[in-house]
């Protein structure tokens, strides 16, 4: 089913056109009874003519990348933490634009508006910064290392694991 002739259905059912109604409407319009065989051109026109009659075309919104949850809870996190200053969506879309202008050589203006692959690049780039910054601040402040013994850094989950414990261990008012 084309998208104009789902919208001509979801504009039937919005006006409430029963069946005789339509199918007259319809035969005024494009000199047929039924959409069966239709172009788009003339169920735009339909369309159009609905909108005259109080038809208001609502758009889906875009599913979001369920990356992009990811993302905020991690970039709140490294608020949190003192990593990053602003927990706001501004500085979360200023990142994930340069990320993503990297990959495509503009950016996405805003997260939300990331694909899924986007939106994976971004949130493995963030996990290996916070993995980085929170190594340092372990060194920093003198807690224990957590790196194996060929000197790497371990998966993001095990270094906010490590992070919590010594944080919790060195400031236990916290």
């Amino acid at each position: 089913m084309s998208a104009m002739l789902k919208m001509v259905q979801i504009g039937k059912r919005q006006l409430n056109l029963d069946d005789d109604v339509y199918r007259d409407m319809l035969e005024q319009i494009t000199g047929q009874r039924s959409c069966k065989g239709l172009s788009d051109a003339k169920l735009k026109q339909v369309v159009d003519w609905m909108k005259t009659k109080g038809f208001k075309v609502k758009r889906k919104p875009r599913p979001r990348a369920e990356e992009v949850t990811v993302i905020r809870a991690i970039w709140i996190t490294m608020h949190q933490q003192g990593f990053v200053r602003n927990p706001k969506d501004l500085a979360i879309d200023a990142y994930c634009k340069r990320m993503t202008k990297q990959i495509n050589g503009k950016g996405v203006e805003r997260a939300n508006w990331m694909n899924q692959e986007q939106a994976a690049y971004v949130l493995e780039a963030l996990k290996r910064w916070h993995v980085r910054l929170m190594d340092e601040a372990c060194i920093a402040n003198g807690w224990r290392k957590c790196r194996n013994e060929y000197g790497n850094l371990p998966s993001h989950a095990v270094m906010s694991a490590h992070y919590d414990i010594e944080h919790r261990k060195h400031n236990p008012i916290d």
